[in-house]
C-alpha cells in the first residue's frame, strides 16, 4: 500500500506522518494493500488560529478494478480527523469489495433472467 500525503495550509510534522501512517495501516491491514494507494489531503479550512471544525481529511483510495473511492472527515482536531477518516475508509473500502464480489458472482454464476422470461420457461 502506498500513501501519499499532500497538505493545505499548514506543514505535515513528523508526529502528524506517523500518526496518519499507523491509523491507515492499522485500518486497512485486513485487505491486500500491496496494490492499494491512498491519496490523503489535509487541509485546515479556515486558517490558522480561528478554530471550530475546520481540519478536513480528505481520502482517494485506488484499488484495482474498482471505481476510486473518496472519503472525508472534519473535526477540531487534525488528529481525530485523521482517526475519523481510517475508520471511514475501512468502511468504504469493504463497501466496495462486497459490492464487487456480489457484481462478480452474479456475471459469473447461472445468468439472471428477468422475471418474465423465467415464468415462460
Amino acid at each position: 500500500m502506498s500513501i501519499i500525503i499532500r497538505s493545505q495550509g499548514f506543514l505535515v510534522t513528523d508526529a502528524i506522518r506517523a500518526h496518519l501512517m499507523r491509523r491507515f495501516s492499522v485500518a486497512l491491514r485486513q485487505f491486500d494493500g500491496s496494490a492499494m494507494r491512498l491519496k490523503v489531503y489535509l487541509k485546515d479550512l479556515n486558517g490558522g488560529d480561528k478554530g471550530g471544525v475546520d481540519k478536513c481529511v480528505l481520502v482517494t483510495i485506488q484499488i484495482p478494478s474498482l471505481e476510486p473511492i473518496t472519503v472525508e472527515t472534519t473535526s477540531h482536531d487534525l488528529y481525530i480527523a485523521i482517526s475519523l477518516g481510517a475508520r471511514r475508509t475501512r468502511r468504504a473500502v469493504q463497501r466496495a469489495l462486497r459490492r464487487h464480489r456480489h457484481l462478480e458472482r452474479r456475471v459469473v454464476g447461472q445468468p439472471q433472467l428477468p422475471a418474465a422470461e423465467a415464468a415462460a420457461t
